[in-house]
């Protein structure tokens, strides 16, 4: 019996070893964010033979002032973890549209910095994904309710009257809500 525990738990310890030793890759969409890992044995990817609308709505902040946050991060990581598997970046249409605590993410370098005292560490991140068609939206509500002005949001980034203008404009227009709790 104790052969067998011990066999089971060196087998355990050698495919979790496996897993731990995978690495991640950026790229092929942006080279410089969005690392995803490779996942072969997936049954499931998006149809190649097709565009695909993609709405992200992204109204928290789990970065901080300090951090880029993690969520703006996952649009690079979905599109090059599509382009790994065969989708070209004009077959993803996405946009963005930003409230809440992320408002602060939109804010140009002027703004941020006044209000921070730092850098805004999404400005990179923002400008790479809209480099690669990504469109931006902020919420004209967050903007005014935290005490911006729409001056004040970076130069890629769009207004909209309310998030929820954004959100069924673009859901009438066929785009696919991914939606972060």
């Amino acid at each position: 019996m104790r052969l067998i525990v011990i066999t089971l738990y060196g087998a355990l310890l050698l495919s979790g070893s496996a897993l731990w030793s995978q690495t991640t890759s950026s790229g092929p969409i942006l080279k410089e964010y969005g690392q995803v890992f490779a996942v072969p044995q997936a049954e499931l990817i998006l149809s190649s033979d097709k565009v695909h609308k993609i709405l992200f709505d992204i109204y928290t902040d789990q970065g901080g002032e300090k951090e880029m946050n993690p969520l703006l991060n996952t649009v690079a990581r979905f599109m090059n973890m599509h382009g790994q598997n065969g989708l070209k970046q004009d077959q993803m249409k996405i946009v963005v549209i930003m409230h809440g605590a992320a408002l602060k993410n939109a804010l140009n370098e002027k703004a941020y910095t006044d209000k921070y005292k730092i850098d805004n560490p999404n400005t990179d991140l923002i400008k790479a994904l809209a480099d690669v068609g990504v469109d931006f939206y902020a919420c004209g509500q967050s903007v005014y309710s935290r005490g911006h002005k729409p001056e004040e949001l970076a130069k890629p980034i769009k207004l909209s009257l309310s998030a929820m203008t954004a959100l069924v404009h673009f859901q009438e227009e066929g785009y696919r809500l991914i939606n972060f709790n």
